[in-house]
């Protein structure tokens, strides 16, 4: 009887060896299975979550001074020009080998260009006592500027965030300006920018509503273009007297002209310059492009539209 008594007492003990084996067993297996199928997972913010949509220069946050007074005898000489106004050798070279090449395709229009530049190139007042030569870079400006009529550029205005500069064949009318002037040497988005960073003061900023400089498009805005000349250019007669040979005298080819549309809004204005042709009662055409116009074109402007600036850039050399 007692035999019995302890055959059931040893089934009931829990068979704990068992069930510690069981559990290592286990154990081995979920480290097994992790180590087989376990994947590193990393998540990482972007970068560019944290980057501006524009790398704007460091010279954007410039506080405005006030203007400084203009020396104009300091202005006449060249080796007192800004630094990135000169023209090192390459850079003209460079704008000689362009016009070179493209007077090779144009040869019946450079022509006539040459022609008419010669006869306006040179002027005499009324009295005849003195006279007075374009520099060699108005020249140069005249020879690319006449290329425009032929070339094929329509009106649409369009943003250019990568080169300030249209880059494409959509002009506005401030690009007639910007564009010959970069053709030859002078870099309007570079030297509007750092004159309006070193003197905020002397711009309209309030007209725009802001209260720093766009490097690549205020350059664009025609009363910022037109306030650079003011302060940098040889400023002229905005009246022009067809019947005056005295004032036709101060109308030259390149000469830089700004007409007003509406009053109540600069905005409206538009650029254009002189160009070497002459209508046929000898009012000097304008080469300019605007909506109503659609394409680059030879206008007599100065009998239809008011002249609101009328400036001279770079400031021409005069013969003794």
């Amino acid at each position: 009887m007692e035999s019995k008594i302890r055959k059931l007492q040893n089934r009931k003990k829990p068979r704990y060896s068992f069930i510690i084996i069981t559990f290592i067993l286990l154990s081995a297996l979920q480290v097994w299975m992790l180590k087989s199928f376990y994947k590193e997972i990393k998540f990482e913010i972007p970068k560019v979550l944290f980057k501006p949509e524009s790398n704007f220069p460091i010279s954007e946050i410039t506080v405005g001074k006030k203007t400084a007074s203009v020396d104009i005898n300091k202005i006449s000489n060249p080796s007192n020009q800004n630094e990135s106004q000169n023209l090192s050798s390459t850079q003209i070279n460079n704008t000689s080998n362009t016009i070179n090449a493209t007077e090779n395709s144009t040869e019946n229009t450079e022509n006539n260009i040459a022609g008419a530049t010669n006869d306006t190139t040179q002027a005499t007042n009324s009295n005849g006592n003195s006279s007075f030569e374009l520099s060699d870079i108005q020249k140069k400006i005249v020879l690319r500027l006449m290329k425009l009529p032929n070339e094929d550029i329509v009106y649409k205005y369009q943003v250019y965030p990568e080169t300030g500069y249209p880059n494409d064949k959509y002009w506005i009318s401030t690009d007639v300006v910007s564009v010959v002037l970069r053709d030859c040497g002078y870099d309007l988005m570079e030297l509007i920018y750092k004159d309006m960073s070193d003197h905020i003061d002397a711009y309209p900023m309030d007209k725009k509503g802001t209260k720093k400089p766009d490097k690549l498009n205020d350059f664009r805005v025609v009363y910022f273009q037109q306030k650079f000349f003011q302060r940098n250019a040889l400023e002229l007669p905005t009246e022009f007297k067809p019947d005056d040979p005295a004032n036709l005298l101060q109308w030259q080819p390149g000469d830089i002209v700004y007409f007003q549309i509406d009053e109540a809004n600069p905005g409206k204005d538009v650029a254009g310059m002189v160009s070497n042709h002459k209508s046929d009662k000898g009012i000097p055409l304008i080469i300019m492009i605007t909506s109503d116009l659609g394409k680059i074109s030879e206008v007599d402007a100065l009998s239809t539209l008011k002249v609101s600036g009328h400036y001279r850039y770079p400031y021409p050399e005069l013969s003794k």
